[in-house]
């Protein structure tokens, strides 16, 4: 089965949410260029999320927030750069994509939790890869459990589970799911002027994921928990490309 919808259609279509109004703020400042980090770092302060993400950033070796060496948002700033702000103004519309994909549209519970309260994936899984390229460059992986495939195919296409056997009806399946998260992450970036494009979701199986990242980049990974099932998105942004 062929996927012919482009990802911006599906946020149309089920009229996903758009950012909120403190993300939508820093992507203002990151469209101006020339703002100075004193700028940045006093919008992320009376935004406690952003704080907290950007500081979960910059202690990426940390369990939890007791182990943070780097501990304020002008500190955060000054180890990670600039693409941490980027990373800043992109997690929050990936975020919100997830949870409204399985919540809302295929009707699955969903949770976030840190990564490291989830088990690394040491298996065989599922991995849905889309790049994007323009004010920034970079990557959404998104990984699944193999044994979470039935269920997506069931919602996603009423796919019975001897379908999902075929690797290529699979593929397919996750290549929607991907569709439609990343649809909603381009949508929500666009309202905010940061366009980019998407290239089509490469599905394939692995057991050793490893995240690229190039010089000056940053990545942040984000964990699921949807039926007693986990998954990891990781979002990867790279420098200023434009």
């Amino acid at each position: 089965m062929a996927i012919t919808a482009p990802p911006e259609d599906f946020a149309k279509k089920f009229g996903l949410d758009s950012i909120p109004e403190s993300v939508q703020r820093l992507n203002q400042l990151i469209n101006k260029r020339d703002a100075s980090s004193e700028d940045f770092a006093k919008l992320i302060t009376q935004d406690k999320d952003l704080a907290a993400r950007l500081l979960r950033a910059a202690n990426p070796r940390a369990e939890s927030e007791a182990d943070y060496t780097t501990t304020t948002v002008e500190a955060a700033l000054a180890r990670t750069g600039m693409s941490a702000a980027l990373l800043l103004a992109m997690s929050d519309p990936l975020l919100r994509a997830v949870h409204k994909t399985f919540t809302t549209m295929l009707q699955i519970e969903l949770k976030s939790l840190l990564p490291t309260m989830l088990d690394p994936f040491t298996t065989e899984h599922v991995l849905g890869e889309v790049s994007f390229s323009g004010k920034a460059t970079g990557l959404v992986h998104l990984r699944l459990p193999v044994k979470f495939l039935p269920l997506l195919g069931e919602r996603l296409l009423g796919l019975a589970p001897a379908d999902m056997e075929d690797s290529a009806t699979a593929n397919d399946v996750i290549g929607e799911l991907c569709n439609m998260i990343v649809g909603n992450f381009k949508s929500n970036l666009c309202d905010a002027g940061l366009t980019c494009k998407l290239n089509p979701p490469q599905i394939s199986r692995t057991e050793a994921f490893k995240l690229r990242v190039v010089d000056g980049g940053t990545s942040q990974r984000y964990g699921f928990r949807a039926t007693e099932l986990d998954f990891f998105a990781d979002l990867s942004v790279n420098p200023w490309s434009e």
